[in-house]
């Protein structure tokens, strides 16, 4: 123990001694006169004796000099010895950069300057010419620190030097550590009254993990298993309402549903993930995703750690009142050092390096292991751990003070799991050449993009399709119109005639190609009815064997009580019949193998996987219906999967596929209201789940006035007719031959190529119209806008509309009028024919 200062020993003990000296040789010298007086010696009897006496006395005068010499040699030596040796350690107690003090028996007595310059620091004020003690020194310590400075102030008698570190508030509001160390003064037995030197050390702590935790750019809080809240780091206290906010007492006071965690079952290291909303102090609610990990403490709680991440939004701050008694246990919690890493749901990284390039990973803990499947991230180049050169790409240049301001950095972890991750970088709170990285898996974030994504170029084919497959149906209209009326000049046995036919068939051909495009765009027509599925497949299943041949074997199973759905039934069958042929063919090679169709009641609230849930969220009810479809074939890879269902895409052979049937059955599914999933893996097989939703009850009662009120079709035997009617149709091609045919029936046909000339048709007519026959989309004035406009002088004319479009797409706009009847292109001549005579007949 250095600079300690020892007790003075006196060096003037030795000069009463040589006083002593003299007094006792001037006695002698008296009582040797006295002696002689008394026996009455002469002087010349004194002579010898006085000879004898003074030699006596010159001798014991010369030992006393020598005698008083010596001492005096001695004594003043050792006096100035001791004096320069108190002086150079009373100027090294005062002078010494390190904070000391003297107490006698407890209390202050003396301190050196640095020791008056620390109390300065901590705001503690010196008064008088005392010294403040080390008690009032730290006076913002917890019980534990307390306890420590009174085991120092009463030592053992037989403990010598002892020392203790304390945990200290400052006054800027950080926390620091020092080390006293206190040493008795004097070698004496110890006693109340002793002087005890106190020397205090500020102690230069590691970077504290936790410190990099509570400021991670993530919300973090931990509850127990019913929901109290035990701390919350800066992030979270920031969303909640700023730093001076109430720490919350319990988890549903901020997290709107926390029955998703509190509710699930919970064991020690059981990690629970989910979508909620996050409730902020000022009412924001913002939709957030939830990873929290159980644990177990010593005592055997279990303790869930919450990471929340996707809250965007900056709420002010709500001065709400002063810390609550949670804040001590926080704080306890903080106190836990890096053990609070391993605990955390995502992945956190320790970097050093002067650049990002060049940054050595000098710590990993659990979760980013399991996360990256890497066993030994620590000591690798942190570049290395991702795809690429997409790190040096987005943050090479940067410095580390600049990382805290980027925000999260989409990238993918390379190695044993190419993990997509959100990557926050931050500089360490404490050394500032320290980076501290966090990873977040967004695998279903991603995927849930790439289905959205995905979902959203279907929907722009799916739109381009319906565009083409209408002005298609347009040219097929035309085809079959003017073919027809050639077939009625070259009837059969005309050698024109098997040309004509064949024209004709290849229009249908085109016209059924036309009606898979827009089922693949949910534009089909489509008449719902509330079907049994189990009978719905059973009626199915000798049709099936029949078309699937002998190399495919047929299995049928079904569940007990399904519900019924409500779908096309014709549509229904197209989708079965549709996934069960590509299950044929993707067989075949192999020679054949076995198609296995099975349905059953499921319960969307059951669904676990996060991207079905997303897709089933928009269905009416938790009860679903689901059909899978399973064949024994090859599979199929990642690429091939991701465009299955794309018009005209195709793996068979040229000639033996269009490339519609998938996106066909995508299609028929999505306008049922229902979902179509695959899962499929090369060389074991494919499986297409259809997800249908249960028919609600009232589905009987929205569907019965609808079918009793839908007129029974006819197709009269004589097509011939009268009346007026006013025909609307912007492709001349189809105007044409469809008004010269009615008029060769007997009817008397207005012509108008858009909806602007037909109101003023309509407004300059004498004659009253028995119908007005329409298409739906035209430039300028369509047909709903022609009907609302010349409503009042169209009268009781009957309304036709004909569109290359399905008529749903239109069922919001013609709902306000009952009357109204639609015709699909391409239509025929007969067809056209038939529809005209069945809503007016004879008018006349």
């Amino acid at each position: 123990m250095s600079d300690v200062i020892p007790t003075r020993s006196s060096a003037h003990s030795a000069q009463p001694s040589i006083v002593w000296l003299w007094v006792l040789a001037a006695l002698l010298a008296v009582m040797a006169a006295g002696a002689t007086i008394w026996l009455g010696l002469s002087w010349s009897q004194l002579l010898p004796a006085v000879r004898v006496l003074g030699v006596g006395l010159v001798a014991i005068g010369a030992m006393l000099i020598a005698a008083l010499f010596i001492v005096m040699r001695l004594g003043g030596g050792n006096d100035r010895r001791s004096e320069r040796r108190d002086g150079l350690y009373s100027q090294a107690f005062f002078e010494t950069t390190r904070p000391q003090l003297i107490t006698k028996g407890g209390k202050p007595a003396l301190a050196n300057r640095a020791y008056l310059a620390m109390a300065k620091q901590l705001d503690v004020d010196v008064l008088g010419d005392l010294p403040p003690a080390v008690d009032r020194l730290f006076s913002t310590l917890d019980k534990d620190g307390s306890a420590a400075i009174f085991r120092l102030y009463h030592l053992e008698a037989d403990t010598m030097r002892a020392e203790e570190e304390l945990d200290v508030l400052l006054p800027n509001g950080s926390r620091g550590r020092y080390r006293l160390c206190v040493a008795r003064l004097g070698e004496a037995a110890a006693t109340a009254d002793d002087a005890l030197l106190w020397q205090v050390d500020a102690v230069t702590t590691r970077p504290d993990r936790t410190a990099s935790l509570a400021q991670a750019p993530i919300g973090l809080f931990s509850v127990t298993r019913d929901g109290r809240v035990l701390s919350i780091n800066k992030t979270m206290e920031r969303w909640l309402g700023g730093p001076e906010a109430l720490t919350p007492a319990h988890m549903s006071e901020f997290i709107d549903d926390p029955d998703v965690l509190l509710g699930a079952d919970a064991a020690n290291g059981k990690t629970v993930r989910a979508d909620t909303r996050l409730i902020t102090r000022k009412g924001v609610v913002t939709p957030t995703v939830m990873i929290a990990r159980w644990s177990a403490t010593d005592a055997g709680e279990l303790v869930a750690t919450v990471a929340l991440h996707g809250h965007t939004s900056r709420p002010k701050v709500d001065d709400r009142g002063h810390a609550s008694a949670t804040a001590q246990t926080a704080a306890q919690t903080a106190s836990q050092g890096s053990t609070a890493f391993e605990l955390v749901p995502f992945g956190v990284l320790n970097i050093d390096g002067a650049t990002i390039e060049t940054a050595i990973v000098s710590y990993a803990n659990s979760a980013f292991q399991t996360l990256s499947g890497r066993t030994d991230p620590v000591g690798r180049p942190f570049a290395d751990l991702f795809e690429g050169q997409s790190l040096s790409a987005k943050l090479s240049g940067r410095s580390h003070a600049d990382m805290a301001g980027l925000g999260a950095i989409d990238i993918t972890l390379s190695g044993p799991r190419a993990v997509p991750v959100a990557l926050y970088v931050v500089p360490d709170p404490v050394v500032p050449e320290r980076l501290w990285a966090y990873l977040i898996d967004i695998s279903a974030r991603k995927s849930l993009e790439d289905q959205i994504r995905q979902s959203q170029k279907m929907q722009a084919v799916g739109q381009l399709t319906a565009g083409v497959a209408h002005d298609f149906n347009n040219l097929l209209t035309a085809i079959r119109l003017n073919t027809d009326e050639l077939l009625q000049r070259h009837p059969v046995g005309d050698p024109s005639y098997p040309e004509l036919q064949n024209i004709n068939a290849t229009g249908a051909r085109a016209a059924a190609l036309v009606k898979k495009l827009l089922a693949f765009s949910r534009q089909q027509t489509r008449r719902a009815e509330r079907i049994d599925v189990s009978e719905a497949l059973s009626d199915m299943y000798l049709t099936l064997k029949q078309t699937l041949g002998g190399q495919a074997q047929l299995e049928l199973t079904h569940a007990r009580d399904l519900p019924p759905v409500m779908v096309d039934r014709s549509q229904f069958d197209n989708v079965v019949m549709n996934l069960c042929v590509n299950a044929r063919d993707a067989m075949e090679a192999q020679g054949g193998g076995t198609i296995t169709i099975a349905s059953e009641r499921i319960d969307r609230r059951s669904v676990t996987d996060r991207g079905l849930q997303s897709a089933l969220l928009e269905f009416p009810s938790d009860d679903i219906v689901l059909i899978r479809v399973s064949d024994t074939g090859t599979g199929m890879s990642d690429a091939v999967k991701a465009k299955i269902f794309e018009p005209f895409f195709t793996t068979k052979d040229q000639g033996k596929g269009t490339g519609l049937g998938l996106a066909t059955v995508y299609g028929v599914i999505q306008q049922s209201g229902g979902h179509l999933a695959v899962d499929s893996e090369l060389g074991r097989g494919t499986t297409f789940q259809i997800y249908l939703p249960a028919a609600s009850q009232t589905a009987d009662t929205d569907q019965a006035p609808a079918q009793a009120a839908a007129p029974p079709e006819r197709k009269p035997a004589d097509l011939a007719g009268q009346g007026n009617i006013l025909f609307v149709e912007d492709e001349s091609a189809v105007r044409v031959i469809a008004a010269k045919s009615l008029r060769k029936r007997g009817y008397h046909v207005i012509e108008a190529e858009d909806g602007e000339e037909a109101l003023e048709i309509l407004e300059d007519a004498t004659e009253a119209f028995d119908l007005l026959l329409s298409d739906v989309v035209m430039p300028g004035l369509d047909g709903p806008g022609l009907l609302k406009q010349g409503r009042a002088l169209l009268g009781d004319a009957r309304i036709v509309f004909i569109s290359g479009y399905a008529a749903e797409k239109f069922s919001d706009l013609l709902a306000e009028e009952p009357d109204v009847t639609f015709l699909p292109k391409p239509f025929t001549l007969a067809e056209l024919a038939e529809k005209v005579k069945s809503e007016i007949g004879d008018a006349q």
